[in-house]
C-alpha cells in the first residue's frame, strides 16, 4: 500500500482554509500515486482550538468541511482529524475524532480514547473518551486508526505514573491490525522528536505492525509543532521521515524498501528552527509582518533580533536604541554592530529627558546620588512605552527579550522590558541563550564575540552587572531547571551539592514573582515545563511557597 503523510500547518479556527490546504495536499498525494493520505489530529479545526469548541457553529462548520472533503471523490482515501458530536446522551458533547473518507463518503469514524489533562493539555474539558477502538478494513488491510495520546499509553513519553486504565493499541494488536495510523498534534520540546521515534520503533517491533505517525507542523500561540512525521516497518526500522518544522508530503510504499530519511537536527538547531517558526507563525497567522524590539547591545536582544530577522526577513525588523545617562558607548556601538550584521533597521530614541521628567513629576529621586529600584524601573518603563508607541503607530508587534532565568526570579520590570506581544526566548535559560548565540554564529559572525563575552548588565545604574543581584547564571540556571523542569524540592536540590541558603533564596524569588509572570506576554515553549498555561501555580499562597 502506498501511504502519504500530509504534514500540514493548519491555522486554528480557519476551517475553510485548513480544508483547502488538506485538499491541495490530497491532490498532490493522488498525483504521486498514493492509496491513502493521512492528516494530523484536528486538522480541520487546528490545534489547540480550546474554547472555540464550545461554539456550536464552529463544530457544524468543521463537520461540513469534512463532508466536502469526502465529496471530492479522490482516488486515494483520506484519514482526517476533526471534532465530532457525541451521539450519546451522557458525557461531554464532543469527540476528538478521526475519519476515513473514501468513495465520496465518510467510510469510518473512530474517536480518541485517552484524553490528556497534564501540562498544556486539557482535553477532558471538551471531549468524551471513546470506550473502544476497533480496526477498520481498507483495501484488504486491517488498519488501526488512533489519535495522538492513544498510541502512548504505557510508554516512556508519558509521565512516569500510569495515567490510563485501557490501552487502545493493545486492543488493535489483539485484533491483528497490520498498519497502525496515529494522527497527532504533538507540541515540540527539546529532545522530544528523538524520544518519540525511539519509543514508537520499539512499539512497532512489539506489535509486528507498520506504524504511520502523522504530526502537524507550525506554531499556534506559545506551542510549536515540529512535524518530524515518520513511517516505521514492523522491524522498527524507519521507512521514511518528514522534514522538521516545515510542511511536507511523505510517500511510503509498505511493499518497497525504505527511502533515505530526512537528517535529524542537533539540539541547538532544533531550538533555533523552533523559535524561528514560532515567531513567523505568530506574526503571519495574526496578519502582521513587521517587528520592533529594544536593541540594547546585550546578548538577549541580539539573539531575539537574529531570530526575528530569520523569521520575518531583516527588512521587517527594527531595533530601537534607547540610551539613558547610564548607557555606555560600548553598548550603543555593539547594538549598531549587531544591526549591521543582521541587516535590520535601527532607530535611536534617547530616554534621558523622559526619565528626568518622570523623576521630577513623581519626586522619585534618591538622596546622595543613589539610583533606587524605583528609578531603575522608571527607565525600563520609559523604554517599554516607547516600543509600544512605535508598534501602535506603525502596525508592528513588539518583541520582548527576557529569558527564563530572569523571568523565574522576577529580574524584569512589569510594563517595562516585559511589554510586548510575544517573548521568543522566555523558555531559554541564560546559559541556553549563550549556546544559541554560538549556534547562530556557526557560519560567520552574526552576534559579535564581544557581546557574547561581555558580562551581562541592565545598565540602569552606574557600574551595574547582573551578577550583583543574581547568583552566577550557571548555578542559577541549574537550580531553576531542577525546580521547574524536574519538580525537585529545595532539599533534593541541596543534596545535589548546592548551597542551602542560596537554593532557598532562589526558590523564594521564583515563588514570590508568580504575579509578574501572569502578566507577561506569551513565551514560545521549547522545554517540557515552561512558564505559561502549562504551569498552573496560584499567585496567592503561603509566602515561602510549598517545599521551599
Amino acid at each position: 500500500m502506498k501511504i502519504a503523510i500530509a504534514q500540514i500547518n493548519p491555522r486554528v479556527g480557519d476551517i475553510d482554509g485548513n480544508a483547502r490546504l488538506a485538499e491541495a495536499f490530497a491532490r498532490r498525494a493522488e498525483a504521486a500515486g498514493a492509496d491513502l493520505v493521512v492528516f494530523p489530529e484536528l486538522a480541520l479545526t487546528g490545534y489547540p482550538p480550546l474554547d472555540l469548541l464550545e461554539r456550536k457553529e464552529f463544530i457544524a462548520e468543521n463537520l461540513r468541511a469534512l463532508e466536502r472533503l469526502a465529496a471530492l471523490k479522490l482516488r486515494p482515501a483520506l484519514v482526517v482529524g476533526f471534532a465530532d458530536r457525541n451521539p450519546a446522551k451522557k458525557g461531554k458533547a464532543l469527540l476528538n475524532s478521526v475519519a476515513l473518507l473514501h468513495s465520496g463518503r465518510v467510510a469510518a469514524k473512530r474517536a480518541k480514547s485517552l484524553l490528556p489533562t497534564y501540562d498544556i493539555f486539557d482535553e477532558a474539558r471538551y471531549f468524551e473518551p471513546a470506550a473502544e477502538n476497533k480496526p477498520v478494513r481498507f483495501a484488504g488491510v486491517t488498519l488501526g486508526l488512533t489519535v495522538c495520546e492513544d498510541i502512548w499509553a504505557g510508554t516512556a513519553l508519558l509521565p512516569s505514573r500510569l495515567l490510563y486504565r485501557n490501552n487502545p493499541v493493545r486492543t488493535l494488536c489483539a485484533a491483528r491490525a497490520s498498519v497502525v495510523i496515529n494522527i497527532s498534534a504533538s507540541p515540540f520540546y527539546k529532545g522530544k522528536s528523538a524520544r518519540r521515534l525511539r519509543i514508537l520503533s520499539g512499539l512497532a517491533r512489539r506489535m509486528n505492525a507498520f506504524i504511520i505517525y502523522a504530526n502537524q507542523t507550525g506554531a499556534n500561540d506559545e506551542l510549536i509543532f515540529d512535524g518530524n512525521s515518520f513511517a516505521l516497518a514492523p522491524s522498527g526500522k524507519v521507512l521514511a521521515r518528514a522534514k522538521s518544522f516545515a510542511e511536507d508530503l511523505l510517500l511510503i510504499d509498505t511493499q518497497a524498501p525504505s527511502a533515505p530519511a530526512a537528517p535529524a537536527m542537533d539540539a541547538e538547531g532544533e531550538i533555533c528552527a523552533a523559535l524561528t517558526l514560532g515567531i513567523r507563525d505568530y506574526f503571519g497567522k495574526m496578519g502582521f509582518r513587521k517587528a520592533v524590539l529594544g536593541l540594547s547591545g546585550g546578548i538577549d536582544s541580539a539573539v531575539v533580533a537574529a531570530l526575528a530577522a530569520r523569521a520575518l526577513g531583516p527588512e521587517n525588523v527594527t531595533g530601537v536604541l534607547m540610551p539613558s545617562e547610564y548607557t555606555s558607548e560600548r553598548s550603543c556601538g555593539d547594538a549598531l554592530r549587531i544591526a549591521r550584521n543582521l541587516g535590520i533597521k535601527t532607530m535611536t530614541v534617547p530616554i534621558k529627558s523622559i526619565y528626568r521628567a518622570f523623576l521630577k513629576e513623581l519626586r522619585a529621586g534618591a538622596p546622595g546620588g543613589e539610583v533606587s529600584l524605583t528609578m531603575q524601573n522608571l527607565q525600563s518603563r520609559s523604554r517599554g512605552s516607547i516600543l509600544m508607541a512605535l508598534a501602535n503607530a506603525n502596525n508592528w508587534l513588539a518583541l520582548t527579550t527576557g529569558n527564563k532565568s530572569e523571568i523565574a526570579v522576577g529580574y524584569c520590570t512589569l510594563y517595562g522590558d516585559t511589554a510586548g506581544a510575544i517573548a521568543p526566548i522566555a523558555d531559554l535559560l541564560k546559559t541556553e541563550v549563550y549556546r544559541l548565540a554560538q549556534y547562530l554564529n556557526r557560519e560567520g559572525e552574526v552576534i559579535p564575540r564581544a557581546v557574547i563575552r561581555r558580562p551581562p548588565t541592565a545598565e540602569l545604574k552606574p557600574g551595574q552587572k547582573d551578577q550583583d543581584d543574581l547568583p552566577p547564571y550557571k548555578v542559577l540556571d541549574e537550580v531553576i531547571r531542577l525546580y521547574m523542569e524536574e519538580n525537585r524540592s529545595a532539599a533534593e536540590i541541596v543534596r545535589r551539592g548546592f548551597n542551602e541558603k542560596l537554593v532557598r533564596s532562589i526558590l523564594r524569588r521564583v515563588e514570590a514573582n508568580e504575579y509578574k509572570r501572569k502578566q507577561l506576554p506569551i513565551g514560545l515553549k521549547v522545554t517540557e515545563k515552561s512558564f505559561g498555561y502549562g504551569r498552573k501555580m496560584p499567585i496567592v499562597k503561603a509566602p515561602a511557597g510549598y517545599n521551599v
